[in-house]
């Protein structure tokens, strides 16, 4: 008696031949589903192109002063005295930071996925200047903590103040009317303009909003029988408007916890590179590839500085809102 073979039975033919043909069937989508990661940089930090690698960035600051008071500068013909004017140079030096990183794979990886359509050179570039770019935007915002740097939300050297209280005694914007939120803003926008001799290259035009609480002004109506929201409202009555600037007000995800005792804090500042910047003095760039062993390396470098405040009292935290 000849038996069948158990691999050739009807029902395993069957079996292999379905799967066989769902492979058949199968339609790959040509889209690669990268990473979701946002980047807000771009949109609030000036930044300064150029210069190659080098070790700091040096800026120099002037201080004027006269002999004498305020008054004192006034001129009689019976006077002997004329005051005397005098300038103090001083040098504040950023300092930069440097990323490296390179990608690695072998020929043979290549050959293979090359018979797909495909490059592993063109996957890794993109998680690389990914990874760079997201480097710059915590650089931006909070700092590096492992060499001692900070952000444009967490620098100590910029005046904070606390939102105002309501009659409850309540500071977050979550238990605030809309006219209690402008003034928060308001108030922040007056401390930092009197703080420069009411200067109008130093009332704020940018503000940036933990997210939560910037849903808060886009949902929110300014009433129950009004179409506006608090956003629009405050965009229309703040003081810089009212000065003919323009303010942006933006969600910011470092904003949140940002504050003292881990509140959320809003920043008030003059988004201008005269005002406060960065340096990117060598963009991210692809060095000279390197073969050994039937492996490929591509070293890519990028130089960028710490947050430069070339005016700290442009700049204004807010914290418990």
């Amino acid at each position: 008696m000849i038996r069948t073979p158990r691999a050739l039975t009807p029902s395993i033919l069957a079996n292999d031949s379905y799967t066989f043909l769902m492979k058949e069937l199968e339609k790959v989508d040509e889209t690669i589903l990268e990473p979701l990661s946002g980047t807000d940089w771009p949109r609030d930090m000036p930044v300064v192109t150029g210069g190659g690698l080098v070790e700091s960035i040096a800026s120099i600051d002037v201080t004027y002063a006269s002999t004498g008071g305020d008054e004192d500068g006034l001129f009689f013909e019976a006077a002997n005295d004329i005051p005397v004017i005098q300038a103090d140079l001083s040098k504040a030096v950023a300092r930069t930071f440097n990323f490296a990183e390179y990608m690695s794979f072998s020929t043979m990886e290549r050959e293979k996925m090359a018979q797909v359509g495909r490059d592993p050179e063109t996957f890794l570039n993109k998680g690389i200047r990914l990874h760079c770019d997201k480097m710059i935007d915590r650089n931006v915002y909070q700092g590096f903590r492992k060499v001692n740097s900070y952000g444009l939300c967490t620098s100590p050297i910029v005046t904070r103040s606390s939102a105002g209280q309501t009659e409850s005694g309540e500071t977050e914007w979550a238990a605030k009317t809309a006219d209690e939120i402008l003034a928060d803003i308001n108030t922040i926008l007056a401390e930092t303009w009197a703080d420069n001799d009411c200067s109008s290259d130093a009332l704020p035009n940018h503000i940036l909003v933990p997210v939560a609480q910037f849903g808060q002004l886009v949902t929110r109506k300014v009433s129950d029988d009004s179409e506006r929201s608090i956003l629009t409202y405050i965009l229309e009555n703040n003081l810089t408007a009212q000065q003919g600037g323009n303010l942006v007000i933006s969600p910011c995800k470092w904003c949140t916890g940002a504050g003292s005792g881990g509140t959320d804090r809003i920043v008030a500042y003059m988004n201008q590179p005269d005002r406060i910047c960065f340096n990117l003095t060598q963009p991210l760039r692809r060095m000279d590839t390197e073969y050994a062993e039937m492996r490929i390396k591509i070293p890519y470098i990028c130089q960028f500085s710490e947050v430069r405040f070339l005016y700290p009292s442009t700049v204004r935290y807010m914290d418990g809102i």
